[in-house]
């Protein structure tokens, strides 16, 4: 897809909503789970059978991984750096937060 931007996150079960229910029936949270953990930048709260939270972030940032070194999004992104001071200085602060989140660096 010619996609300018892509976004993965593993979805987040919020009080009220289906997916919330279908968590709590299948048993789904990881063991221990307080309210102020869940958040989908942050990590996951999830535990499925036979698919661990550990085994999601790496797919999670695998996914990413893989959609952001291909070469057009680099060649759009390069360009976009190519526009202005300002827009330079935003795509290091992006650049560097991004690369403490891939190499599990950043802080909560």
């Amino acid at each position: 897809l010619p996609l300018d931007i892509a976004l993965f996150h593993v979805a987040s079960p919020y009080p009220g909503t289906p997916f919330f229910f279908a968590v709590v029936e299948n048993d789904w949270f990881r063991p221990g789970t307080r309210w102020e953990q869940v958040d989908m930048d942050k990590g996951t709260v999830l535990d499925y059978d036979g698919l661990s939270a550990e085994q999601l972030l790496y797919w999670q940032k695998r996914a990413f991984r893989e959609w952001a070194l291909r070469p057009e999004p680099v060649k759009t992104y390069a360009k976009m750096l190519m526009s202005d001071v300002n827009t330079v200085k935003s795509a290091i602060s992006v650049g560097l937060q991004t690369f403490s989140w891939q190499t599990g660096m950043a802080k909560d």
